[in-house]
């Protein structure tokens, strides 16, 4: 039976339209851009982002979210086609939707985690609906979650998309999230200046009050995903500082093995990752183990990337994992 994929996406993550871009050129995947049917009127557009808020939300879950309309309804279903969803985010849709829609069509269900499961800023919603055991397949990066959750790890999930090669103008770049690390981060960036480190350092999510080093670390600036692989090739080093109960590598692991960066991570698993090179990543478990002359060293960088990360080795797996199901199905009936 013939198999299509349905990627669907959520407005409010720019950065899937980059890191899922080879998907776009696979004729295999259909694209919806949004799990809601698409509203014009502003007016509207303004109520439905309140009613829809994962912030309300999660303090009381709004009733009456389908008024709205899911993109998935205006599809055009065909029979003697298996269909595969899968959802880097599954947020408003419910079980009792997705159950409805499986009667009506031949469907599996499959979703995408980019963050530990366990992380405070993961979302209910989608644990609400893994208990509800919707999905067919569920996938993460983090090696802890696989083991733990008995998920499936896969890390093809990132597409290169820039093929510059702007000169180096600072020795590190790091980009990233307060999410209670904000001490390392500061404890890291004092290093950096005792060190003569010239550096690109961008924090978001922290208040006035805890912006030390205001003049030099940019604060809170949002900037779009295209130019913060402009500036990542732009530096010497990436630097990569995971969240606590994270295991899996961030978008600064693949940056670097993609573009060709050293990395300083303290991310003691990345020695079992794909392409670490001891001449190009350094490890530290603590600020004061790092070599900061290693960081300043300018030598040529080349992990022979052969594309293994590139969100289509997703669909693979998919097909592969299916049809060793039906080899092993046809194996019972002998």
């Amino acid at each position: 039976m013939e198999k299509k994929f349905i990627m669907v996406m959520q407005r409010n993550t720019p950065l899937n339209p980059y890191i899922y871009k080879d998907l776009y050129e696979d004729d295999r995947v259909d694209f919806l851009r949004s799990v809601m049917k698409e509203i014009k009127n502003r007016i509207l557009l303004f109520i439905q982002r309140i009613h829809l808020s994962r912030r309300i939300n999660r303090a009381v879950s709004l009733p009456f979210k389908s008024i709205w309309g899911f993109s998935l309804d205006n599809y055009r279903w065909e029979e003697n086609i298996e269909y595969y969803i899968i959802f880097p985010k599954l947020f408003p849709l419910t079980p009792k939707y997705l159950n409805e829609l499986r009667s009506k069509h031949n469907i599996k269900y499959v979703l995408s985690l980019h963050d530990p499961i366990d992380d405070p800023i993961f979302s209910s919603h989608e644990k609400y609906c893994m208990n509800a055991m919707i999905f067919d397949y569920i996938f993460t990066i983090d090696p802890s979650d696989a083991e733990k959750y008995h998920f499936i790890y896969e890390d093809s999930h990132y597409s290169v998309i820039s093929n510059s090669s702007p000169k180096l103008e600072y020795d590190l770049y790091f980009i990233g999230q307060n999410k209670n690390r904000l001490n390392i981060l500061i404890d890291l960036y004092s290093r950096i200046e005792k060190n003569n480190i010239t550096s690109k350092y961008r924090i978001t999510g922290v208040k006035k009050n805890e912006q030390q080093y205001s003049n030099r670390i940019l604060f809170n600036q949002r900037i779009p995903y295209p130019e913060v692989v402009e500036e990542a090739k732009k530096s010497n080093c990436i630097l990569e500082v995971l969240c606590d109960l994270q295991t899996g590598a961030t978008l600064r692991y693949y940056e670097a093995i993609c573009y060709n960066k050293k990395l300083l991570t303290n991310n003691k698993n990345v020695v079992n990752l794909p392409f670490y090179n001891s001449e190009y990543i350094h490890v530290f478990e603590k600020p004061e183990d790092i070599d900061w002359n290693w960081v300043k060293e300018r030598i040529p960088v080349d992990y022979h990337y052969d594309g293994r990360f590139s969100p289509t080795h997703l669909i693979d797996r998919i097909i592969e994992l299916e049809e060793q199901k039906e080899a092993q199905a046809g194996e019972e009936k002998k």
